[in-house]
């Protein structure tokens, strides 16, 4: 829980997570719980197998994609620049803010039909998607 710890006067010095025991051990009589008690957040591990990020584009979305990276102009290089990184990954994390904007990319290009981009990238993640690596 989220714990103010207090100055002589009552005045709130910092806040920590800890546990009403730890707060009394370590700062005794000179704390209180906070008033608004954040939730908790679990960052789930958002990791998941090349192949499984692969298989969440439909074969006529690839067959798009593939096609569109064809070609001596700067956005074909820029694709096929994506999809070496994406080929190269040991893994792909959905959280990071680059695959985001890749994908979503995709979608304002018109290689993905609208929403597709939110599908892709936050459907549940099954346990054969799950990367097991380190």
């Amino acid at each position: 829980m989220r714990i103010e710890i207090l100055d002589e006067t009552g005045a709130v010095l910092r806040c920590i997570f800890a546990d009403g025991e730890f707060a009394e051990q370590q700062y005794p009589g000179s704390w209180r719980i906070a008033g608004e008690q954040a939730d908790v957040i679990s960052i789930e591990d958002q990791r998941i197998t090349r192949l499984a990020f692969l298989d969440r584009f439909t074969d006529a979305e690839a067959v798009a994609i593939d096609l569109a990276s064809l070609g001596a102009t700067v956005q074909a290089a820029g694709l096929r620049r994506y999809l070496h990184k994406v080929n190269s990954a040991q893994h792909i994390d959905l959280a990071r803010a680059d695959l985001q904007a890749g994908v979503q990319a995709l979608e304002a290009a018109g290689l993905l039909a609208a929403g597709r981009a939110e599908q892709i990238l936050t459907a549940p993640i099954t346990d054969v998607e799950r990367y097991r690596g380190q």
